[in-house]
């Protein structure tokens, strides 16, 4: 029987990077919780989907540039300028894109890339 190798496969061992994979115990670390708290703190509202004209409670801390790039980008993984509150929608939409191809490196690439897919969507393009 073959594997699947769908959204929810994890390659063993081709992490990259001291940070990256979804093994990493990073997630787990206390300097991320107090991040996460202090972001959250921060960014009440998601921070995508105020810059799409939505209100929406934050509930995840997410990162611009992905944990898995900081530390070849030259970025602490720590620093709350890369970090903003999200939901997990638009977490998980954004890390989608980004698993696609799609790299930004500032927020403000993010929220123009992430208004122009939404005009594409609205009209059926």
């Amino acid at each position: 029987m073959a594997k699947k190798k769908g959204r929810n496969y994890r390659s063993r061992g081709s992490e990259s990077g001291s940070f990256g994979g979804t093994d990493s115990k990073f997630y787990k670390s206390d300097q991320w919780k107090a991040t996460s708290k202090a972001v959250l703190e921060r960014d009440g509202i998601c921070q995508w989907c105020l810059y799409m004209a939505s209100i929406t409670p934050a509930t995840q801390a997410d990162h611009i540039v992905p944990v898995n790039r900081c530390e070849q980008e030259g970025i602490n993984p720590y620093d709350q300028t890369n970090i903003v509150g999200s939901c997990r929608s638009c977490n998980s939409r954004r890390a989608s894109y980004e698993a696609k191809g799609n790299h930004f490196n500032t927020f403000e690439d993010w929220v123009k890339f992430l208004r122009r897919k939404l005009l594409e969507k609205r009209h059926g393009i």
